[in-house]
């Protein structure tokens, strides 16, 4: 053992506020001796600022440690243990508030082998010199700080020493970066922010049988701005057990969250493993924010996350733009088409209407299991489920057809009613085989709709796609779509519309120029009767079944 060594060991015995975790290589010995206010005795700093640091630097920091996190995988595994560190603020320079945020910030992470040396001895709002550690790149994703170029790796041989007497002024105790909501943008696993807000309409805690638990809630800003939020595994628990019970105003900080953009072009929050609920009112950018909402009435009205939606510009044009734009895969998630249509026909083979849970307002099917309905999502009887529209109808225009599902929202638009009172307003004996009136009445009208281009399903010749909203305020042309004669009719309320009135056109990629309507002439009950089976399957392919090698042998036996 060299006698630098053993000097370091000697000093660190004498002075115990020094704590030498494991040595491993000769460091400047200056390192173990004591050190008064931190200053050689020339009145020189003996540790740099964090703007200072370069690349594998072995050099001396003395920082506040901010705030602390575990980090895992998306699997649970425990990964390593992070810090948000801070120095002092160079004094007398015009780029104080530059090197706060893009220099005199660092995060420091202790991977797992070595984390245990480090959790009971690094607590928040205290100062530290650090020597031994690594200067490495910052993470090419999921980066705590964006701007930063480094990020300091503790390492077994680490030194670190608490300044018992050092004071905090001058440190950066909470050092967020709230980013405003327009200037947020898809981060892409790339980078995580901070964001401050007021809590605002609070889902139902999902818990799936498989899968993570989760809530959603929204985030107002001063304005009244509003983005939903996604908190993933225990961190939804820990928010109901912090939240106040009361409708009071509740303003948190969510650190090292990601940005997405989901399917209606609009972004959301999602948190992650690093992900911190901060609502001591004492931080500063929080009470600044609750300072700048005085006044402001926020309603918390307990709706639909997705009742709001906002949806990005949309592209124009026909049924047959709409079906080259998805077939040649050109779409993005968040695109949307606005074109108009005439309703032809209303499938009948999986009903108007579907049940789903009344306890976690999931928009899921609800099965039949234990002699009631039950649900997937949460794991639960049923005792009375929601009844909610879902339509499939048969669209047309001049250039093309195709099969649209119009659910709840976009239904009850059109119907201008909801799916339990018709329901309850349908004879209980031909309730499975009468359309609604409600529904009867559109068909063969004019509709201009917007149609989320992701929703494209294609299956054989079956296309379709899902209604997300109805302009009822656009004008429509009463005469009707090119390709059709003058003359042709369409079922009217004047007698009830069943299954054997209404034609069962499938949604195929050519265009039908006429609509297949059955006449009086024809043997309507043997035609039907084949045809009645096929529609009521499960299947959303209509073409008949081909006959079996022994009805073909009858057939011959016949003829």
């Amino acid at each position: 053992m060299s006698s630098l060594y053993s000097s370091m060991i000697t000093e660190s015995k004498n002075n115990p506020s020094w704590i030498i975790i494991h040595y491993t290589k000769t460091t400047d010995i200056a390192m173990a001796l004591p050190i008064e206010n931190n200053m050689a005795q020339g009145g020189q700093r003996t540790y740099v600022y964090l703007h200072e640091l370069q690349l594998g630097e072995d050099a001396v920091v003395k920082v506040m440690i901010c705030r602390t996190w575990d980090t895992h995988s998306a699997y649970g595994k425990y990964l390593s243990t992070d810090f948000i560190a801070s120095d002092e603020k160079v004094q007398n320079s015009p780029y104080i508030w530059f090197l706060n945020f893009c220099g005199g910030v660092i995060q420091l992470t202790a991977k797992s082998t070595v984390a245990h040396c480090f959790i009971p001895r690094l607590k928040e709002g205290s100062v530290y010199l650090l020597k031994n550690f690594e200067v490495v790149p910052n993470r090419d994703s999921y980066r705590i700080l964006r701007d930063n170029k480094f990020l300091i790796q503790l390492q077994g041989s680490t030194f670190l020493r608490r300044q018992q007497s050092a004071g905090t002024a001058g440190y950066i105790r909470h050092p967020f970066a709230c980013i405003p909501f327009e200037s947020l943008e898809a981060t892409d696993g790339k980078y995580l922010i901070d964001v401050v807000g007021c809590v605002l309409n609070v889902g139902t805690p999902q818990n799936p049988k498989k899968g993570t638990p989760t809530l959603e809630f929204e985030l107002a800003n001063e304005r009244d701005q509003r983005i939903r939020v996604t908190l993933w595994g225990n961190l939804g628990s820990y928010f109901l057990g912090r939240k106040p019970a009361t409708n009071t105003c509740y303003c948190i900080i969510l650190s090292s969250v990601s940005v997405k953009q989901n399917y209606y072009g609009t972004k959301a929050l999602s948190s992650t493993s690093s992900t911190m609920i901060m609502d001591d009112t004492q931080i500063p950018d929080l009470s600044d924010f609750i300072n700048k909402i005085s006044g402001v009435e926020f309603s918390d009205t307990q709706e639909d996350l997705y009742s709001g939606r906002h949806f990005p510009p949309p592209k124009e044009g026909t049924l047959a733009d709409l079906l080259a734009l998805v077939r040649k895969g050109k779409n993005s998630a968040g695109d949307v088409f606005k074109c108009k249509i005439e309703l032809v026909n209303i499938r009948m083979n999986k009903g108007w209407h579907y049940t789903t849970c009344s306890i976690c307002k999931a928009k899921k099917g609800i099965t039949r299991k234990f002699c009631g309905y039950y649900c997937e999502s949460c794991a639960k009887i049923v005792p009375e489920p929601i009844t909610r529209f879902r339509v499939q109808c048969d669209v047309r225009d001049a250039t093309a057809e195709t099969m649209v599902v119009f659910f709840d929202e976009t239904a009850e638009q059109l119907t201008q009613t909801t799916a339990p009172v018709l329901l309850a307003e349908q004879d209980e004996e031909t309730c499975t085989t009468v359309l609604p009136n409600a529904l009867a009445n559109l068909l063969g009208t004019t509709q201009v709709v917007l149609i989320k281009t992701s929703s494209y399903y294609e299956h054989g010749t079956f296309e379709s796609f899902n209604c997300i909203k109805v302009y009822l305020d656009d004008p429509v042309p009463e005469t009707p779509p090119s390709g059709c004669d003058e003359d042709v009719t369409v079922p009217t309320v004047a007698e009830p519309v069943t299954h054997t009135n209404i034609s069962p056109s499938s949604a195929s990629k050519g265009l039908k120029r006429e609509i297949d309507v059955p006449t009086p002439a024809k043997d309507l009950e043997r035609l039907n009767r084949r045809r009645f089976i096929v529609t009521t399957s499960d299947s959303d392919d209509d073409q008949p079944p081909a006959a079996t090698n022994v009805e073909e042998k009858e057939m011959k036996k016949n003829a």
